[in-house]
């Protein structure tokens, strides 16, 4: 079977699975290296003038404007059709949008194009998520999915790493555009190459819904579970966790006038790497060890990072590596709560909507970079970083809040499920 045109097949030769995998971690750490070229290059943009720290966050919130609600169709269209081929769409999509702005700086073509990048994108997370969750060898899922989470850092670690020692900012773009039509032609290839070992039965079978809830609209479904109480929190941590790895460079350039861009963006590789520490911490230590439920999880771990952002309120009177280290403990606490969305995202694929959940969580942290990426920047603009990082403390008390409420929820919803 080509695994472009099948839509329900379930890869069960586990050494093919395993190879495959590596191909779709790999491909969605570029993807989000590339989501995030206009973030990496805010500096060293800034710095020659070409646009305002406000000019830019605005591409990057419009980005996220339009691929946030997209991101629910985009769920919906991975959990009917075929995933493979909806990744594929969005990796050529993305590299036209990348090739135009490397060829033209005008502010509105840019703004243009990353807008169409947006919708062309769209499905791509959800697809990932549905292929991890529900394509590949069963057995390894739960460990695929630790692994996944540290796409987001290894991507974002790229994108920073190649924006302090590429020669001109716009090569961010050019790099990207190459790269996605390499993955698309391999993800070719490997569906071709992959095609005979898959089985459709199998996840026929796993998609099969429950008798007590097969009735059940997909609505009730997440309500039931404590799923629409979570997202709230989601689009509040969002907001932290982008703006620590996203905004340190540019805080740090202008907080501390010892600080270049090209330095700025070296400390904000320590910061964007920490957030391994926490995926580490709650795979190799807390869950489930210690913490059994998920949302328990997120809840502990948006109130560990309150002490974090209150140290880093005073930003610009503390030392340098004071500011920094808070700035990790931030992205330590915040990146932890990936894993675990992604488990309880995992908790859906019986009922055939975890790439419906993926989308739903990840548009609600799509909205969070939208007021991250512009609002943020504009605070910054006219009052100052302390005032963002006084925002900051209020958010993250809130999102632990938010959670804390979907806890009982979300531990009925657990017990009610399959076998």
């Amino acid at each position: 079977m080509d695994m472009l045109h099948g839509t329900n097949i379930h890869l069960e030769n586990k050494s093919k699975s395993k190879h495959f995998f590596i191909y779709i971690w790999i491909m969605y750490a570029t993807v989000y290296m590339t989501k995030n070229c206009f973030g990496a290059a805010m500096a060293a943009i800034v710095a020659e003038g070409v646009l305002t720290k406000s000019q830019t966050g605005l591409i990057t919130a419009l980005f996220y404007i339009v691929y946030a609600p997209l991101q629910i169709p985009g769920g919906m269209l991975a959990d009917k059709f075929n995933p493979e081929r909806l990744v594929q769409i969005g990796l050529l999509g993305g590299a036209a949008a990348n090739a135009v702005i490397f060829f033209n700086h005008s502010y509105h073509v840019m703004l243009i194009a990353w807008v169409l990048n947006a919708v062309i994108q769209a499905p791509l997370w959800p697809s990932v998520f549905k292929i991890i969750s529900s394509q590949l060898a069963h057995k390894d899922r739960p460990m695929m999915v630790f692994f996944l989470s540290f796409t987001n850092t290894f991507g974002l670690l790229m994108g920073y790493v190649l924006a302090a020692f590429i020669p001109s900012w716009e090569y961010n773009f050019a790099i990207s555009a190459v790269l996605l039509v390499v993955l698309a032609i391999i993800m070719y290839e490997a569906c071709m190459r992959y095609g005979n070992y898959t089985n459709s039965a199998a996840v026929k079978q796993e998609k099969a819904q429950p008798a007590q809830i097969s009735s059940a609209p997909t609505w009730k479904l997440f309500a039931a579970s404590g799923f629409f109480m979570l997202l709230p929190a989601v689009t509040l941590r969002s907001m932290i966790e982008q703006g620590a790895k996203t905004l340190s460079p540019t805080m740090l350039m202008e907080s501390y006038t010892q600080i270049s861009p090209m330095i700025g963006n070296l400390l904000n590789v320590f910061v964007i790497a920490s957030g391994l520490v926490g995926t580490m911490i709650i795979k190799l230590i807390l869950y489930p060890r210690f913490i059994k439920n998920e949302m328990t999880g997120i809840c502990v771990m948006l109130a560990a990072a309150l002490p974090f952002t209150i140290a880093l309120k005073f930003v610009g009177t503390i030392p340098v590596p004071a500011a920094v280290a808070s700035l990790c403990g931030i992205t330590v606490t915040t990146t932890s709560t990936h894993l675990l969305l992604s488990y309880y995202n995992m908790c859906f694929a019986p009922y055939g909507k975890n790439a419906t959940a993926a989308g739903l969580s990840n548009a609600a942290a799509s909205l969070g970079i939208v007021f991250e990426s512009y609002g943020f920047v504009h605070i910054a603009d006219l009052f100052g970083w302390n005032t963002v990082t006084s925002l900051w403390i209020i958010m993250i008390a809130v999102a632990a809040l938010f959670t804390a409420t979907a806890i009982p929820l979300s531990k009925r919803f657990k017990r009610g499920l399959p076998g």
